[in-house]
């Protein structure tokens, strides 16, 4: 594989990084941070990692130090777009609002969330939607119903919808819903509302998923399999660290799953590095080049030259990644 051919894919990737449904409504950000801001949750979502684990309605769930927050914001000079998630749901956190309402005088916020939380409607009504890039509903739709939370759920998204938020649905492709998703896909059409599936990383049926998935599923599902065979493929050069990072419950940030040296914390301060990295694990599962594929190439684009001189090394991760994909008889 030549230089040029390298170059190609890696463009390539840009490009395909962003066909999803969880787009953004403009691009005025310099850097994304994605932010685990709590692990507390109000479901209890047979596929979590924390499922029946007491401690889920217990967990961490700090408030944000507002003024030390906007104080580290202002002084980089940077725009930001912060994404609001967690182990948990973000709108437990104490002063969530109060947050969105002080960063978004000149920053921009967006959130995964299961919508089901009181203060959904107050969000919406003081957060000016210009400055939400968008929401990403997840709804995870047995607990729902378990629950009897889906007129809920239903309400607050129209709700944020008629507000001007840009706002779509998502459900976990978990195998055993496969039997109910013309049902519930006609359940959330019925009220305009579009829902799309992503896929299931886990256990399931002694199954490791998404590698399990079957053609049937992934037609009924209607996963991209782009981004199937990607999960198991090197993702190459990366811009975590650089204008896109990682933050955890107690602010501190991250380049990425896979490189967990820190570069600062939210709230006393941090520096980004000066240039690109090559993916530092086999394969990735990392949102943060997935999810804001205009960072991507505008660092692509800002490292041009450091790009070129990174072909040899990514031939080389490439080649070894696929061995061992080959000797471990993985299935892509």
């Amino acid at each position: 594989m030549g230089k040029h051919t390298v170059l190609k894919n890696i463009l390539q990737d840009a490009r395909s990084e962003s066909k999803h449904w969880v787009a953004d409504r403009h691009h005025n950000h310099d850097i994304w941070l994605h932010w685990t801001v709590n692990e507390r949750c109000n479901l209890n979502c047979i596929y979590c990692d924390s499922h029946g684990n007491p401690l889920k309605k217990r967990g961490r769930n700090p408030e944000i130090d507002i003024p030390a927050l906007i104080r580290n914001l202002e002084g980089s000079g940077k725009t930001y777009k912060i994404r609001f998630t967690g182990g948990g749901e973000p709108f437990l956190v104490p002063g969530i609002i109060e947050a969105c309402i002080e960063i978004t005088k000149k920053h921009y916020v967006g959130f995964n969330t299961n919508l089901t939380c009181g203060n959904i409607r107050e969000f919406a009504r003081k957060i000016d939607p210009e400055r939400v890039v968008n929401v990403n509903a997840s709804l995870h739709i047995e607990e729902l119903e378990r629950l009897n939370l889906i007129e809920r759920v239903i309400d607050n998204f129209l709700f944020c919808k008629e507000r001007g938020i840009s706002i779509v649905a998502s459900v976990v492709a978990y195998p055993a819903l496969l039997h109910n998703v013309e049902k519930y896909k006609s359940l959330f059409e019925r009220k305009g509302i579009k829902i799309n599936f992503s896929y299931f990383m886990g256990i399931y049926d002694n199954k490791e998923y998404p590698r399990s998935y079957t053609e049937e599923e992934i037609v009924r599902f209607d996963l991209n399999r782009d981004w199937l065979n990607k999960h198991y493929s090197y993702r190459g050069l990366c811009n975590a660290g650089y204008n896109a990072a990682m933050v955890d419950h107690d602010g501190n940030i991250f380049p990425c799953e896979g490189r967990r040296k820190t570069i600062g914390n939210i709230y006393r301060g941090f520096k980004f590095n000066e240039s690109l990295m090559a993916c530092p694990v086999n394969h990735c599962t990392c949102p943060l080049k997935q999810f804001d594929p205009y960072l991507f190439k505008r660092a692509l684009r800002e490292n041009s030259s450091i790009v070129k001189k990174m072909v040899p090394m990514i031939k080389c991760a490439k080649s070894y990644v696929k061995a061992e994909f080959a000797k471990r008889r993985f299935r892509l």
